[in-house]
């Protein structure tokens, strides 16, 4: 379940940089704009059009024509989500799961300029274990997180992002327990804190010759480094009488490097609407993930500890991963669109299955 905790963080960043940049949902407003004869846009606002007029004196009366022109506000509301099936395999003494994530990410970005954007993140999902080898245990919980994060475009191709998060994770647990004349079922709750931060750097490469036409092919090459870390407290059963055990608190982490490259190939299907076609593929190493230090915890009997403790080594993606992505979004208007998407993650000891989607709307 370490493991598993490990990853909902993972996804939980995951969602809300990428629905933070590429699904989000800017608010607009109307004002008083200055139209010159020529018919061109003067670079100011007008709160009025004797304020406007006041503030170039050079300008005379005819030149200024107020008109209202719809404006983006630097605001974005941010709503992103998916759900993932995987299982681990077993090996080396150790017991294959299967486990589900589901996450949820709602937020608000902050366009600072045209350089800079901020912003923060909520996250309500669910992680859960089931169908562990050895034993018949279940393990669910409800995970609640937030996040700051920031977004630097050095120029129109280049984006740098950063990420700081926490998660708290709410368990219960159930192992049943069934040999001989005995029937109990051994039962917990407890809690898990997790924390992550990631910084990544991606490079947007228009392969078209025209470069401003909407169907205009895009790569975008992009790499990643985060960290995340899970800790829980003590934990102790009960339900099962002299079976119960007492569980001691553990802290396991990962360092994922990723490196990955997404093709864009946009299909113009009428004046305002298109078809965009998204092929990802991507590779990620865990610096921890061969590590047996994080995977170690101790348990004993609750009633009977003079019996000594026990350490069990728990199973955990491995170090290396491929993922391979394959979206699908339809811009329907300027302002509605319906996306879907559906990837695979093989990694050294697992694979996991990812699917997602929902509606854009713009107003």
């Amino acid at each position: 379940m370490q493991s598993v905790a490990l990853e909902a963080l993972d996804k939980f960043r995951a969602y809300t940089l990428s629905f933070g940049s590429a699904k989000a949902i800017p608010f607009i407003f109307e004002d008083n704009v200055c139209i010159n004869d020529a018919n061109q846009l003067n670079n100011r606002q007008l709160q009025s059009p004797q304020q406007s007029q006041a503030q170039d004196g050079q300008q005379s009366k005819g030149d200024c024509k107020p008109s209202k022109r719809t404006t983006l506000t630097p605001w974005s509301l941010l709503i992103g989500g998916g759900n993932t099936q995987a299982n681990l395999n077993s090996g080396n003494d150790l017991a294959s799961t299967d486990y589900n994530i589901f996450s949820s990410v709602y937020g608000l970005k902050y366009d600072i300029n045209s350089q800079w954007s901020a912003g923060v993140s909520f996250g309500y999902g669910q992680a859960n274990l089931y169908n562990y080898e050895y034993s018949d245990v279940r393990i669910d919980s409800s995970t609640y997180a937030g996040s700051i994060w920031g977004a630097y475009y050095p120029s129109e191709s280049w984006k740098i992002t950063a990420l700081l998060g926490y998660m708290n994770l709410r368990y219960q647990s159930e192992r049943k327990i069934a040999f001989g004349g005995i029937n109990r079922t051994a039962s917990a709750n407890w809690s898990g804190n997790g924390f992550v931060t990631a910084i990544g750097a991606e490079y947007d490469w228009i392969i078209s010759s025209d470069k401003q036409s909407r169907s205009a092919v895009r790569l975008k090459p992009s790499t990643y480094l985060a960290y995340a870390l899970h800790s829980q407290g003590d934990i102790t059963e009960s339900g099962a009488g002299s079976l119960d055990l007492a569980i001691a608190g553990q802290s396991t982490d990962s360092l994922l490097y990723g490196l990955g490259l997404t093709l864009e190939t946009p299909i113009v299907t009428a004046k305002n609407s298109r078809l965009i076609p998204r092929l990802s593929l991507g590779y990620e190493y865990d610096f921890n993930g061969n590590s047996n230090g994080g995977q170690q915890i101790n348990s004993s009997f609750t009633t009977v500890p003079a019996l000594g403790s026990v350490t069990v080594l728990g199973q955990n993606r491995g170090a290396n991963a491929l993922d391979l992505g394959l979206s699908l979004e339809y811009e329907s208007s300027a302002t509605l669109s319906v996306y879907a998407g559906i990837g695979g993650a093989f990694w050294s000891n697992g694979n996991e299955v990812s699917y997602g989607g929902g509606v854009r709307l713009r107003w």
